[in-house]
């Protein structure tokens, strides 16, 4: 237990020395209990490594850069979310989606961002 705690700890601190590429997504709900990664088994350049609900670590790619502040996006969640079925959540507000997208309920409930659904306009008046 101790182990998984520094682990936890120490990849803590890596994420903040490698924000420049991003952050971790919320807690990851994965049977891996172990440090799979950590200072003695880093990441590849392009991912980041992450805790998990049981206190393990693993390596993921990261969320983009986290904006301290609550964006929301133009547009609407879809009614009928698309895409493939992952049960993970991916984002946690407008903020952590790119461009246009937004962070909304994906197939399978996990936040994710995803391309909204135009919002309505109001039916114009006959003149």
């Amino acid at each position: 237990m101790r182990w998984s705690l520094a682990v936890v700890i120490v990849s803590a601190l890596f994420m903040v020395v490698r924000s420049e590429i991003g952050s971790c997504p919320p807690t990851l709900p994965v049977d891996i209990c172990e440090g799979r990664c950590g200072p003695n088994r880093p990441c590849n350049c392009t991912q980041l490594c992450c805790p998990t609900a049981c206190g393990g670590a693993m390596c993921v790619d990261p969320m983009t850069k986290r904006h301290f502040i609550n964006l929301v996006k133009k547009g609407r969640c879809p009614e009928f979310p698309r895409g493939v079925w992952v049960c993970t959540h991916t984002c946690t507000s407008d903020s952590d989606c790119p461009r246009a997208l937004k962070c909304c309920p994906n197939r399978c409930g996990a936040l994710a961002c995803q391309k909204p659904d135009a919002d309505e306009e109001p039916a114009e008046e006959p003149a």
